[in-house]
């Protein structure tokens, strides 16, 4: 006898969208709060900077994306955050029924990245960087809202290809 297994409703998951607005809005508050934090606390070091030769953080003025590309193109990134942002939720809300709760966490931590990137370009023109990896020279600085976008997109494939 051969079992089958119980198919998820294709319906609207509203406990799902839930978790995934509270989760973004947490990791984005998250995000934030660590910028604010170490901005401030190398504002206070005499040189700008806090480091131990592992990672230095310090304030950077990002006007591009990743690895400098797109550099002064902040309405291209704007419209592209945008874009991103409302495709993530249009596959949140149509496809709760069918998404794992993975897949929604992972959605949460990349829309909280490019939300918060999103309204620091919005607000000022540019995006805080803060992160300088000292072992790693060739890897340009970045934020926990980067991290965020690597990591969300990193768990949504694994939550793709995981899928049962």
């Amino acid at each position: 006898m051969v079992k089958s297994r119980p198919q998820k409703k294709e319906t609207f998951d509203i406990f799902l969208i839930l978790k995934y607005i509270v989760l973004t809005i947490v990791f984005g508050c998250l995000s934030y709060g660590i910028e604010l934090i170490v901005t401030y606390a190398c504002k206070q070091s005499p040189t700008g900077k806090c480091g131990n030769g592992i990672l230095t953080l310090y304030e950077v003025h990002n006007t591009g994306a990743a690895f400098g590309i797109l550099q002064d193109q902040s309405e291209v990134l704007i419209m592209a955050a945008i874009l991103a942002l409302i495709a993530i939720a249009i596959c949140v809300v149509f496809l709760s029924g069918k998404m794992s709760s993975t897949a929604s966490s992972a959605l949460a931590v990349l829309s909280a990245g490019i939300s918060v990137n999103l309204i620091e370009r919005v607000s000022t023109g540019y995006v805080v960087d803060y992160i300088s990896m000292d072992f790693l020279p060739d890897i340009p600085v970045f934020n926990t809202s980067d991290i965020m976008i690597i990591v969300g997109a990193i768990c949504l494939v694994f939550s793709l290809f995981t899928r049962r």
